[in-house]
């Protein structure tokens, strides 16, 4: 009998990998991304400028696109993705002034990225459920205030961080075999950056961004 469970044991691995289904893909979607900053710049060293508020706005849509693998066990499955992601949101930066109005702008936070999200989902028929981390790597950016009139002498610099990770959660369906839809929405579990240097000193600023996907996703 011990014989017979430890040989049901060793070969369980081989019998589910036999089983397991891999399919490749390349997928493209749509992304609405909101900045999600609500701060105020204290003490900043100008004899006119009091302080800066800076303040998320509305969401921008963007896009991605990449490959993907599937990888199926009876109902389950790992789902690895590869994708490129251009995103954006508007911020309001407000300066605020010892001796006039203040002033604000609205601009746009961009960020071109590389994603890796890893689902793991349950299969209900065409119908998925899934979750997972994504981690991001940080190719390029153009801060919004960096590009704020008010501070163009006070040599500004946003500190982002070149990676984070963050988790994605959604549904999927899948059609006749071979097209895949998902939706989700993803959040941030590390910061976006360290903070923002106004005339050379670092201040708290941490602009973190969530957001929702849409994609479509085909199977080779």
């Amino acid at each position: 009998m011990k014989k017979l469970v430890l040989i049901a044991i060793l070969t369980l691995p081989f019998f589910m990998v036999s089983q397991a289904q891999i399919k490749f893909g390349i997928k493209a979607g749509l992304t609405s991304t909101s900045i999600n900053v609500d701060e105020a710049i204290e003490d900043i060293n100008n004899a006119d400028i009091q302080s800066l508020k800076v303040k998320g706005q509305n969401a921008n849509v963007g896009f991605q696109g990449g490959i993907f693998t599937r990888i199926t066990i009876v109902n389950f499955y790992v789902q690895p993705e590869l994708l490129f992601t251009s995103t954006s949101g508007e911020v309001e930066v407000t300066t605020i002034y010892d001796n006039q109005d203040p002033v604000s702008v609205v601009k746009d936070q961009k960020f071109r990225q590389i994603d890796f999200p890893v689902m793991l989902g349950y299969k209900f028929g065409p119908v998925r459920l899934q979750a997972g981390p994504v981690g991001t790597i940080m190719l390029s950016s153009d801060p919004a205030l960096s590009d704020v009139a008010e501070l163009d002498a006070m040599d500004v610099k946003e500190d982002f961080n070149g990676a984070t990770w963050g988790y994605q959660v959604g549904v999927g369906l899948d059609i006749l075999k071979k097209v895949t839809i998902d939706v989700k929405y993803e959040g941030n579990l590390s910061k976006l950056g360290d903070g923002v240097k106004i005339a050379g000193e670092t201040r708290n600023f941490d602009s973190r961004n969530n957001q929702f996907i849409a994609s479509v996703g085909i199977f080779f």
